[in-house]
């Protein structure tokens, strides 16, 4: 059968990217939450990556129905897509000599832009993770007592804070990439911090809320202090803090990881969805 019909349009500025995306954003908030924040974060700082690049896919009555990100050194990042769009933009990209680390997002076109790219390319694939995509339809609920309290982080704890986030993203990404200060996120009342005997033990912060819908992200705790249900009680805290926002949450989580998902479904998030993150061995162009 003929694929169906869909035009791709590429967008180097933020603003324009967010002015286009902005009713898909409003229709499909869980899916296109990380998109809506790292937009709205390079319209607020705009060399905070170099190079960013946006695909939107419109149908033929130029509805956007679809959307595409790269921020250096990401992985592409497939938001929304069908499977034959993902394959379309990766043989636009390798006709024009592209290159990329990898490709990462919903699970069917990013695995279907994998197999496109390394058709069309010397490049090898190895999928580096699976993600797990939650919603919170319920208040959360701590299944145990945790000492300590919640409070949202302030001016005075940025120094802390973006220290326990370039933790949490060397954790995640085996080190190797300089993080961007969350002191806007603080600033915005959206990094809630667990506290117990006046020392602070755990913390999460909550992106820009995109369609109604926030990601409860960067949930960290010291190795040291692990194990006393510090981060179960911030998550749920955080949670929440922003339910009472009017404000819907969503996370992802490693599916690896079965510590953290038992964790966050104990607290009342349910799995709704899946992602996947596959990196690019180093090859080039094939004749």
């Amino acid at each position: 059968m003929p694929r169906p019909s869909h035009t791709f349009t590429l967008v180097t500025e933020a603003a324009v990217a967010r002015s286009r995306l902005a009713g898909l954003v409003a229709r499909e908030p869980e899916s296109l939450s990380v998109i809506a924040s790292v937009t709205e974060s390079l319209v607020a700082e705009p060399h905070r990556y170099a190079g960013p690049r946006w695909w939107v896919v419109a149908d033929t009555a130029g509805e956007v129905v679809g959307a595409f990100m790269h921020t250096p050194p990401h992985p592409l990042h497939v938001a929304l897509a069908t499977p034959d769009q993902a394959r379309d933009l990766a043989a636009l990209l390798t006709a024009d000599g592209s290159t990329l680390p990898g490709v990462g997002g919903l699970r069917e076109p990013a695995e279907a832009f994998a197999d496109e790219w390394t058709a069309r390319t010397d490049d090898t694939a190895t999928v580096t993770m699976r993600v797990g995509r939650f919603d919170l339809p319920e208040r959360p609920r701590v299944p145990f007592e945790v000492a300590g309290s919640f409070r949202v982080a302030t001016g005075a704890d940025c120094a802390l804070v973006d220290e326990w986030h370039q933790q949490f993203v060397d954790a995640i990404e085996d080190g190797g990439r300089t993080v961007a200060s969350l002191v806007r996120t603080v600033e915005a009342g959206r990094v809630g911090l667990w506290e117990h005997d006046g020392r602070t033990v755990s913390m999460a912060y909550a992106s820009s809320p995109s369609g109604g819908v926030t990601r409860i992200s960067g949930v960290w705790t010291p190795r040291e202090l692990r194990g006393h249900g510090y981060a179960s009680a911030v998550v749920a805290a955080l949670s929440i803090d922003r339910q009472d926002a009017g404000e819907a949450c969503m996370l992802y989580t490693d599916l690896a990881n079965p510590t953290s998902n038992a964790i966050y479904r104990a607290l009342g998030y349910r799995r709704v969805g899946e992602g996947v993150t596959i990196g690019f061995g180093r090859g080039g162009l094939s004749a």
